[in-house]
């Protein structure tokens, strides 16, 4: 793979010189800071939004309700209610809200704005809505115009970070034209360009111009009530492919960038004034069944999912491709976090293991493939590989480790705007991709079997087991987080067994940043491959 590696720079250096000019008009000011990634934002409205890009520029131009920090607790300096009271055994919350928030447009932001934004983000039929994380919301009201009280049918230990903490005010008299939780709501919500292109917003930044699939320029918000950027403008620019971000580094045409792992053993031979950081990163790699497709019916079959744990080499992915900066992933939570359960059982790779499950299960070798009752073993593996060598290189693994054992595997690499759409929309059989995971474990609304997209879920994949159901609905219902934990730790050795996805690996960031470059935020939780918290960043 090292020469298809080597021959994805080259290219990636040819396309530099081809459009690097075009983006140098605008982008290239040498009092901006300049970072890359591989797909652009397609729009600035969190509850529409899927790709990473977009989420990341949203985390800065809107203030969040909760702003969750690196640390994983909430950060209440930055946050746009500076104090949040929870009584009544953990079902009632009061959040009090910054008095000198304003919107962009000149409109204050107020409770109005909050109570309106929790309600249409219940809205199931939003592209990006968040009804799951507030599933057990019983009301919420404004008590006075800087004053929100919201109430909770049970105590929820996640619902702090996760649910106030993803919540990201939008304008009321922008947005809110329709009855709330209509079909006309969600209709005018999702297909809003005017505001999605050109939003109206309340954080620290703010977006100077968005040329979709090039280039986004962001400049401090003058409104802003928080702490003002160090830097007055940041530009963010799209390349093809992942290895030419390091390219680009290297030719000068970026600052900032994410690297894949297969070059942190070379960032030393860049050229220029540059530091190389990395940081634990919340997320999870996994290939993701689609158990609505008859076409895989077997992955329905505990035992064929955990033959095919074994027969992929997941300690070569992690030491290998992904340079020894990941770790084998059991199941749902890594071993970094202080609520994995050690107890869980492990997967090593064992092909031979592999071949007698599958053997168990009925799934005989015929020329090669695995045959049962007139019906081969096939599937198609869906990933973002056509612009993540990464995701390339690994999928390219697994199709062989499965072949080995007589799975029949296609591969399907698609650029990863378009990868996102379909695993959106549950457009594959199986699916390589990454979950970003809560700050506090709660699987509720991407395994639940009632959290599918028609419910407003998460659920891709139509994954359903009554077990799991009740171990999650127990953890995340606790009376504490303490009492949480026995339900998260029988969660935890059910996904284990049935496994409700293939756990792949937990990984670092990586990325390299001028060496005179400070304020970086290395989030566990950003939602993109880069340094957060950009109103910080200071050369």
């Amino acid at each position: 793979m090292n020469w298809i590696r080597a021959l994805a720079a080259v290219t990636a250096a040819a396309l530099l010189t081809a459009c690097g000019g075009a983006r140098s008009a605008e982008t290239r000011d040498p009092n901006m800071l300049v970072a890359a990634w591989i797909a652009g934002p397609e729009g600035f409205n969190p509850l529409v939004t899927v790709g990473s890009a977009a989420k990341m520029i949203e985390d800065e131009i809107y203030s969040p309700l909760v702003d969750v920090g690196p640390n994983l607790q909430p950060r209440w300096s930055t946050s746009l209610a500076y104090k949040v009271d929870v009584s009544d055994g953990g079902k009632r919350y009061v959040m009090h809200l910054r008095r000198n928030a304003r919107w962009s447009d000149g409109h204050p932001l107020d409770a109005r704005d909050v109570v309106f934004s929790i309600q249409l983000g219940m809205n199931t039929g939003l592209v990006s809505g968040n009804s799951s994380d507030f599933a057990l919301m019983k009301s919420v009201r404004a008590l006075d115009p800087y004053t929100v009280e919201l109430t909770l049918s049970s105590p929820s230990p996640p619902f702090l970070i996760n649910a106030l903490g993803e919540t990201k005010p939008l304008p009321q008299h922008l947005l809110g034209k329709y009855p709330l939780l209509s079909d006309d709501e969600a209709k005018f919500v999702n297909t809003d360009a005017d505001f999605s292109q050109h939003p109206v917003v309340s954080g620290p930044w703010r977006i100077l111009r968005n040329v979709r699939d090039s280039y986004t320029i962001l400049e401090r918000n003058p409104d802003y009530w928080g702490p003002k950027p160090h830097l007055p403008r940041i530009a963010f620019r799209v390349y093809p492919q992942q290895d030419s971000l390091y390219a680009a580094v290297d030719a000068g045409e970026v600052d900032v960038t994410d690297i894949p792992p297969n070059l942190w053993g070379i960032h030393t031979r860049l050229r220029g004034d540059h530091r190389f950081i990395n940081w634990p990163w919340n997320v999870t790699f996994l290939l993701l069944p689609n158990y609505h497709d008859p076409q895989i019916a077997f992955m329905h079959d505990p035992r064929v999912k955990q033959a095919m744990l074994y027969a992929i080499n997941r300690k070569f992915i992690v030491q290998g491709l992904m340079n020894g900066q990941a770790d084998v992933l059991n199941g749902p939570v890594p071993s970094f976090s202080p609520y994995f359960n050690k107890a869980i059982h492990g997967y090593d790779y064992d092909p031979a293991k592999a071949r007698a499950l599958l053997d168990a299960a009925g799934w005989k070798m015929h020329n090669g493939v695995r045959m049962k009752d007139g019906k081969s073993m096939h599937l198609t593996l869906k990933t973002g590989g056509a612009t993540d060598a990464v995701a390339a290189n690994i999928a390219e693994l697994i199709q062989a480790n499965l072949k080995s054992v007589g799975i029949d595997c296609t591969l399907e690499n698609e650029e990863i705007q378009t990868f996102f759409e379909d695993l959106h929309g549950s457009r594959f059989q199986l699916a390589l991709r990454g979950i970003i995971l809560s700050p506090y474990p709660d699987d509720y609304k991407t395994y639940s079997s009632t959290e599918t997209r028609k419910n407003g879920g998460y659920n891709y994949g139509f994954y359903s087991n009554p077990q799991i159901d009740k171990a999650i609905a127990a953890a995340r219902t606790a009376s504490s987080p303490q009492a949480a934990r026995a339900a998260l730790n029988r969660y935890q050795m059910l996904a284990n067994e049935d496994l409700p996805v293939l756990y792949l690996y937990s990984n670092r960031l990586g990325a390299v940043v001028p060496k005179n470059l400070t304020g970086l935020g290395l989030d566990p939780d950003a939602p993109a491959a880069l340094p957060m918290g950009l109103q910080f960043w200071k050369r």
